[in-house]
């Protein structure tokens, strides 16, 4: 009978889009530095040697990811089901977008997973079947596909005045286009090309000739064309905008950068190394010095920290990069699947890498045989990898995609402990949705951290 004077009333697409551009991102950083950042061989605690870089894994590893992530696909869906029935077609791209982005992440990380039946529980399904891997990626990919055709640059967001978080699309057109409209479009095909090339040689997906079509036709599926286009979430620092670790000394305490991490920069003489790591002092001697991945006996020398300013607003937050693209690029030109150089594509990611952080790019960067392109898909993956930085589980999907980066493995690492394949499905499953739980285990072939998955190597 009363009306809540502090709430709203009713709602509309736009005032789902923030929090969910906030929330997932901020999330998706805390699980690269929680997860990846360990896993990928670049950190190492100095407190312990049962982690994650000693391939200890939880079997709750995957348990957050997994409610976050169906929680703010709810919210998606509901923005979705509103944008239709306002016959907002930018809100109903931009909800594609963001829901084909979050589940390729969940179905790379797991294997089959609810997507069909999910966020349907206002329909009364609260049990819902887990679609296969080539399901979700097909279904995904058609999202994606319709997304580009949604999209209308001649108009704006209606409901988002003030802006909307990625790239501060409003309402307003310059000459005529929404330059926010035209990078969101970017993003869902440069999203989709990463997909394809993850489904590169899986059976029926039909990736290369998809990835032929869309690079051959960039009119037609528009692309990141610098790291202007990159879909980088700017963190303020300020409220609602706060930064994902609010306690920067927790992002160094017990940890030191690796040797693999620093010792390549090194040999690079790439200036990302004073923006990722600190200098250690040993005999009164300041140095970029990493400690051993998964070592046995603790090193009686200091290590490098990873630099502080990285968890300090303003901060970037990475959905997916121009660089990675470029990487994409070239590994495609690599393959002769396109018909482009690939070193000029090596060196474009290159570049778009340094300076996403801000770094100047040397003139001289590729003078150094440890940085000229050589022809190999290994220099491709390995600068990839470090474009990758801080980006949800894209290095550990890589990885396992490829085989590459060549990741160290420390004296101290168990006979038996390896890289995992996926997460194990959340426990909660088996009492909640039991049928549906067993019916993806039996199809996967089982529920475990080595099961293959059907993209991977």
């Amino acid at each position: 009978m009363n009306t809540d004077p502090t709430r709203m009333q009713e709602s509309n697409p736009g005032v789902f889009l923030n929090p969910v551009l906030y929330e997932v991102g901020s999330y998706n950083w805390s699980r690269y530095n929680g997860f990846t950042f360990h896993l990928m061989q670049s950190i190492v605690t100095t407190n312990s040697t049962g982690g994650l870089g000693w391939y200890y894994i939880s079997d709750a590893a995957g348990d957050g990811h997994w409610s976050v992530y169906y929680r703010w696909l709810n919210n998606i869906r509901e923005m979705e089901k509103q944008a239709a029935m306002l016959n907002e077609t930018n809100y109903r791209a931009i909800a594609k977008t963001l829901q084909s982005w979050m589940y390729s992440i969940m179905v790379d990380s797991f294997g089959d997973i609810p997507m069909s039946e999910a966020t349907r529980g206002d329909e009364g399904v609260f049990t819902p079947k887990f679609d296969t891997q080539m399901e979700v990626y097909k279904s995904i990919l058609q999202d994606l596909d319709s997304a580009n055709l949604l999209f209308n640059e001649t108009a704006g967001l209606r409901y988002n005045t003030d802006g909307e978080m990625l790239y501060g699309t409003d309402n307003a057109l310059v000459s005529g286009v929404s330059a926010g409209i035209t990078k969101w479009r970017k993003f869902a095909n440069s999203l989709r090309i990463r997909i394809l090339l993850r489904g590169l040689n899986v059976p029926g997906l039909n990736a290369e000739s998809e990835l032929k079509k869309m690079l051959n036709a960039p009119a037609t599926y528009p692309v990141f064309e610098s790291n202007e286009d990159a879909a980088e979430l700017f963190i303020s620092g300020v409220f609602p905008a706060e930064p994902p670790m609010t306690r920067p000394q927790d992002f160094t305490s017990y940890k030191v950068l690796s040797e693999f991490f620093i010792d390549n920069l090194k040999n690079w003489n790439d200036p990302r190394l004073p923006v990722f790591a600190t200098q250690a002092t040993n005999d009164n001697q300041k140095s970029y010095v990493g400690w051993p991945s998964g070592y046995n006996i603790a090193p009686s020398f200091n290590g490098s920290g990873p630099n502080q300013n990285i968890v300090k607003p303003p901060l970037e937050l990475t959905l997916m990069g121009y660089a990675e693209l470029e990487f994409i690029k070239a590994e495609l030109a690599l393959k002769n699947i396109i018909s482009s150089d690939a070193g000029t594509h090596y060196k474009n990611g290159v570049q778009a890498a340094i300076e996403r952080w801000g770094a100047t790019f040397p003139a001289s960067y590729f003078d150094n045989e440890e940085t000229e392109f050589n022809g190999t898909l290994e220099r491709i993956m390995i600068q990839k990898f470090y474009a990758l930085f801080f980006c949800d589980y894209q290095q550990w999907f890589e990885y396992n995609r490829t085989g590459l980066p060549q990741m160290p493995v420390g004296d101290g690492v168990p006979t038996g402990n390896v890289m995992p394949r996926r997460f194990k499905y959340p426990v909660i499953l088996q009492r909640n949705n039991m049928a549906n739980y067993q019916d993806a285990k039996e199809n996967m072939g089982g529920d475990d951290f080595n099961i293959k998955l059907i993209w991977q190597k």
